[in-house]
């Protein structure tokens, strides 16, 4: 299969440039052919992508069209640049060195150990080539610690329990290995894992994706869940890494830097031989429809503005990861001078995320956007508690609720409006508001708010059928070893025929706090 080569305008500017080759391996032709290896290859491209590495992606790449590849990322790294090369699909260890198998890999029996070595790639190899180029750092990672793929019934296969062996590299080398030493690595945890990804490949992308990690610390956490994963069907596979790179190497710096870049054009360029050899098999990605490139010129632009009113020309079909992405830009582009800016009514300012979020369901997903929804939102509230009164201050409650229900649903978002509205309104008022945060996941953390205590014993007070009183018992029953005390203390000072005893006696019952005047109170309600 071709080698398709993704990203290769120039990028933004950087310290040093950034290249990887990805190969991705499932059609072995002689050997057992594997299910996850050109999606791992993909899925860590689209990683790349965003940390303004230039990428070649290569599937199922024989001998020949792997030189190819090679060749390509050897024309690409200049002195003084990062060099990733990934491989997923099989390898095999010949006396301490490791090879990785191309799809073309012959039959090889008991004794032929030396046509593994004439057809496959050393390892260090491609290190030493990628060094000899003036690669300042170079990364090597490794999914290919899989089962012996020359063993055969009859024991006349080529010997080898499988895995890789442990590899010292040079100075100026990071290389991660899928599993240890000898170790097996899982394509799958079991037939009816459904993930699309390698055990390995699937938690060292989602490591990769987290700001600020350096490359030990990744490698670490990717053995850490990988090791963890695997134990719970009963297998042992913990990845190896071998560090010998002076100093810390980040490849995702500040949190969110890649998409405040400008997203390159991706280009799309098949190396020649193999169209040649293989024009049957031969799958390009498409080129960005014209709505799209026009969209990812915009970015370049950082015309968010007029980029979020043209996301939705982009036909639903075409709405790959590359647009989710412009998505995201345009949001945070267009909103984020509104948490600095002083000008604009809550109505606009409302409008301004209703037209990002839940317009595009994708920005669910997105850890900056919510946030940032959540600080304008919240400040736009306030704005209009302060500006309203009679009904309009109603109003501004009732969208405040809707704007907190809205999925997913934020334990963090629940506190802070019910904080809000303690502040802004009344403190009943903000009961409901706290009470929310039981809808998410994580809702105790509401009981540590400093608020919390004056919007329940307030609330408490009110007809027992009212919302506000509703969501002051569930507060207090769900928060009772932070609120205790002030409630029997409240009791106690509360007439038998109050809402607040009526509506606070149950809870003292129920947690046996029946003590002293307070029970009394509640002796007296009862009669």
């Amino acid at each position: 299969m071709a080698a398709l080569l993704l990203g290769l305008t120039n990028p933004p500017a950087l310290a040093q440039r950034r290249v990887a080759l990805l190969v991705g391996n499932n059609a072995y032709q002689n050997v057992p052919v594997l299910n996850t290896a050109i999606n791992d290859a993909h899925a860590l491209a689209e990683t790349l992508g965003k940390l303004n590495f230039s990428v070649i992606v290569a599937e199922n790449q024989s001998s020949r069209a792997m030189s190819e590849a090679l060749l390509a990322l050897d024309r690409m790294v200049e002195p003084g640049d990062t060099a990733l090369f990934f491989f997923a699909g099989h390898g095999f260890e010949i006396r301490g060195e490791n090879f990785l198998v191309p799809t073309d890999i012959p039959v090889v029996g008991e004794g032929q150990e030396e046509l593994v070595r004439d057809a496959a790639y050393p390892a260090t190899r491609i290190v030493e080539r990628l060094q000899a180029r003036g690669a300042r750092t170079v990364i090597l990672v490794l999914d290919a610690c899989r089962n012996n793929p020359f063993e055969r019934s009859g024991g006349r296969g080529l010997k080898g329990a499988g895995g890789l062996a442990p590899m010292t590299p040079a100075e100026g080398v990071f290389i991660l290995m899928s599993a240890g030493a000898k170790q097996v690595a899982l394509d799958r945890l079991s037939g009816k894992d459904g993930d699309p990804n390698s055990v390995f490949s699937r938690n060292f992308i989602r490591e990769l994706q987290e700001p600020g990690l350096t490359l030990v610390q990744i490698a670490k956490r990717t053995q850490m869940d990988v090791r963890t994963m695997a134990s719970t069907i009963g297998r042992e596979q913990t990845p190896a890494y071998y560090d010998q790179i002076v100093g810390d190497v980040v490849l995702n710096g500040a949190a969110g830097a890649a998409l405040a870049a400008a997203v390159p054009t991706p280009q799309v360029a098949a190396l020649p031989s193999a169209i040649a050899k293989q024009p049957q098999a031969l799958a390009v990605r498409p080129p960005p429809s014209e709505a799209l490139a026009e969209l990812e010129a915009l970015a370049a632009d950082e015309s968010w503005h007029e980029l979020g009113t043209r996301l939705t020309e982009v036909k639903p079909t075409e709405r790959s990861d590359r647009w989710k992405a412009l998505v995201e830009q345009a949001a945070l582009g267009e909103l984020a001078p509104l948490t600095s800016a002083s000008s604009g009514s809550p109505d606009e300012r409302l409008a301004a995320i209703e037209h990002y979020y839940p317009a595009f369901a994708s920005l669910r997903g997105s850890q900056r956007f919510m946030a940032l929804r959540a600080r304008i939102g919240l400040d736009a509230f306030g704005r209009c508690f302060d500006r309203s009164d009679g009904e309009e201050l109603q109003r501004c409650r009732d969208r405040l609720d809707r704007f907190v229900h809205t999925a997913p649903m934020s334990a963090e978002l629940a506190r802070d409006a019910g904080t809000l509205v303690v502040h802004k309104l009344n403190h009943a008022n903000a009961a409901p508001f706290f009470a929310m945060a039981f809808e998410a996941p994580h809702g105790d953390l509401v009981c540590a708010a400093p608020e919390l205590e004056t919007a329940v014993i307030s609330a408490l007070g009110s007809p027992g059928e009212w919302l506000e009183a509703k969501s002051a018992v569930t507060l207090a029953d769900q928060c009772w070893p932070n609120l205790q005390r002030a409630i029997v203390a409240e009791v106690a000072r509360e007439t038998p025929d109050s809402y607040y005893v009526h509506n606070s006696c149950p809870l003292l019952a129920k947690h046996n706090a029946m003590t002293g005047s307070a029970a009394a109170r509640c002796r007296a309600t009862a009669k």
